[in-house]
């Protein structure tokens, strides 16, 4: 029988991005000799217009009734599902209706929610069986194990939890110890997902970059103290260990070369929250690329205190096109009061060597963030008026349970308002009291909108496209047809950003 893992239904809106942490479970699973499958249900059109829109409750109920009926078609005794805080309800519904056809199914839940707060999860009436605590694969591995064992040892399993009915209590175990060299748990495993719909010309994973490309993670973990992320909460929840964990440049130019030769990909993007955090790897794998002669392209998130001019250099040399960098705001007083631990100086140093160096530039901007004044928001639009990124993205706080800023403001958000986490943006006017943090009275949805349309201007978005790197990348490309089948989709997506 195989062990099932789950992707949530609402995911299959997040623009061709794969379930990249199943992915990496069914590695490793297959592996130790496990069979898998990856359950993933997609949907076609990717593109937001207004049709689409419309019809998203219609295609989010098809997406929910073909994993069921997936999942119930398959040979299984154990179900796995992901879940982030927004999902919580979403994969309750899924685990109550598995439970309704088949009450011997054993259903495992994991992910960042799960880790925080294995309580929301496991008692009593719950349907889920057990809560894998933290980095999943040898936990599941373990898991999976004693399971399907005669002993049912639970108890010997670190980093779970399950409910004891004798005892009437959950039991949470030891947290296991993480796992050092990624370059261990294996490749992240593709053959149960459609590639050709994950690869598929799009302008999504590099963002603006409009290319048939995949994502990559190198490695996990971040060291930064932002008060809107969780990464702190996670470091201190394995403290006294080595939390941030890079993979081997060599590993990561394998992983590239398969999906090269097996996939045609023309690009790749690194998912990682700082790829640039260790400036030797970054080197060695630059150097990999320029020895091999590399065709591909590629883009990357960065810190702009992890990278300077030679870096940048040898990044641009190897292949890659674009950085996005978390700015968020636009003076240094309110950088330090979101504990980026950067400066404006640095931002416009960094912005500019990528500018001489034609590495284009995805700015993040944060808008809605505890104390946030008007000035505030004219001191980022001056900002990026001197900043000049070739794409900059406006977004709108949401107060994830976990970061510092949701446990200090969010007393009010409870449990059941989690899926308003999804669409916190447009619940600022019917629900102030728990999404609002602003201090001013500015239409924030309604200033994003006219900020994201103003900033992001047409020459600068499209410079890419005249580029020779991007030129002698698509003359190369094995799937010159694919693109012109969906460039009527890049031509839909770019006229619903810009008008």
């Amino acid at each position: 029988m195989k062990v099932l893992l789950i992707s949530p239904p609402s995911r299959a809106f997040n623009h061709y991005r794969p379930p990249l942490a199943l992915m990496h479970l069914a590695g490793y699973l297959k592996k130790q000799g496990i069979a898998t499958k990856i359950i993933d249900c997609i949907i076609e059109d990717q593109v937001r217009s207004k049709s689409f829109v419309k019809n998203k409750d219609k295609c989010l109920a098809d997406v929910q009734e073909g994993t069921i009926k997936q999942i119930l078609d398959t040979d299984t005794d154990i179900v796995c599902i992901t879940c982030y805080t927004p999902e919580l309800q979403e994969v309750e519904s899924l685990a109550l209706e598995i439970k309704k056809n088949r009450s011997d199914i054993k259903i495992i839940v994991g992910g960042v929610h799960p880790t925080f707060y294995p309580e929301h999860f496991i008692y009593e009436e719950s349907n889920f069986d057990f809560v894998v605590i933290g980095e999943g694969e040898v936990t599941l591995f373990e898991l999976v194990k004693a399971i399907r064992s005669d002993s049912h040892n639970y108890a010997s399993v670190e980093g779970m939890a399950y409910f004891d009915k004798k005892a009437k209590k959950r039991v949470q175990n030891k947290s296991r110890v993480l796992v050092e060299n990624l370059d261990g748990i294996s490749f992240p495993d593709c053959e149960d997902l459609d590639m050709n719909f994950y690869t598929t010309p799009s302008p999504y994973a590099i963002r603006g970059v409009f290319s048939k490309s995949f994502y990559v993670l190198s490695s996990r973990g971040c060291p930064s103290l932002c008060t809107f992320c969780v990464s702190k909460k996670l470091r201190e929840f394995y403290s006294g260990e080595k939390f941030v964990r890079l993979r081997s440049p060599a590993s990561l130019f394998q992983e590239i070369n398969k999906l090269r030769d097996k996939y045609k990909i023309d690009s790749f993007y690194f998912i990682d929250d700082l790829f640039t955090l260790k400036k030797d790897n970054v080197r060695q794998f630059c150097r990999l690329m320029i020895d091999d002669k590399s065709p591909l392209i590629w883009g990357c998130s960065s810190k702009v205190n992890t990278v300077d001019y030679e870096m940048l250099e040898i990044m641009a040399n190897a292949g890659c096109v674009q950085i996005d960098f978390g700015v968020e705001k636009g003076t240094n007083e309110e950088l330090k009061q979101l504990k980026k631990g950067i400066t404006v100086e640095q931002i416009e140093k960094t912005f500019n060597n990528c500018r001489k160096l034609g590495i284009r530039t995805f700015a993040n901007m944060l808008v809605n963030t505890p104390g946030e004044q008007e000035d505030d928001l004219r001191d980022s639009l001056d900002f990026i008026q001197r900043l000049k990124p070739n794409i900059v993205s406006f977004n709108v706080f949401a107060p994830y349970p976990g970061c510092e800023i949701f446990d200090s403001c969010c007393e009010n958000i409870k449990r059941e308002d989690y899926p308003d986490l999804m669409n916190t943006v447009l619940l600022l006017k019917d629900k102030p009291d728990k999404y609002r943090f602003a201090k001013h009275s500015v239409d924030v949805l309604d200033w994003v909108i006219k900020a994201n349309k103003k900033y992001n201007l047409v020459l600068p978005n499209l410079s890419i496209y005249f580029s020779w790197k991007y030129i002698r990348n698509i003359l190369r490309s094995r799937c010159k047809i694919e693109y012109l089948k969906r460039f009527m989709s890049l031509l839909k997506e770019f006229i619903n950003q810009k008008f």
